[in-house]
């Protein structure tokens, strides 16, 4: 905690655990505070799922209602309870853009020391998927 003055002080927000897309450039993010994760194994995740959240956001207009939840880019982050520290796991298109992982980080508020950062062979847009089988 970081003080301001005498006898006020400034919090952190608390770092959130959540699921995200970039859809059409945009990136959107559905998160819960990391007091609130559920348990999954060794970690704390959203209690979400990205089926779920994206069915919401269709009926809402929220995202393309002629779109399914794996056409964009994708991920989510989990903190795990023993190493203490967080894992934003996304497709390739989102990791190599610099600036959708820092606000990403930021919208979350992940702490950068102990946030780590890579792929899963589950969070894979169509366009990667493609990409691959041409490979």
């Amino acid at each position: 905690m970081k003080k301001l003055h005498k006898g006020t002080s400034l919090r952190m927000p608390e770092p959130h655990v959540g699921m995200f897309w970039v859809v059409r450039g945009k990136l959107v993010i559905d998160s819960t505070a990391v007091s609130d994760g559920e348990p999954y194994g060794d970690n704390l995740t959203h209690p979400r799922t990205h089926i779920d959240v994206w069915e919401q956001w269709r009926l809402g207009s929220k995202v393309p209602g002629e779109s399914e939840y794996e056409d964009s880019p994708r991920g989510r982050v989990v903190f795990n309870t023993k190493t203490r520290r967080f894992s934003l796991m996304a497709d390739r298109c989102i990791l190599k853009d610099e600036n959708v992982v820092k606000k990403i980080m930021s919208e979350l508020h992940l702490p950068s020391k102990i946030t780590d950062t890579g792929t899963d062979e589950h969070y894979r847009c169509t366009v990667c998927l493609r990409a691959r089988e041409d490979e």
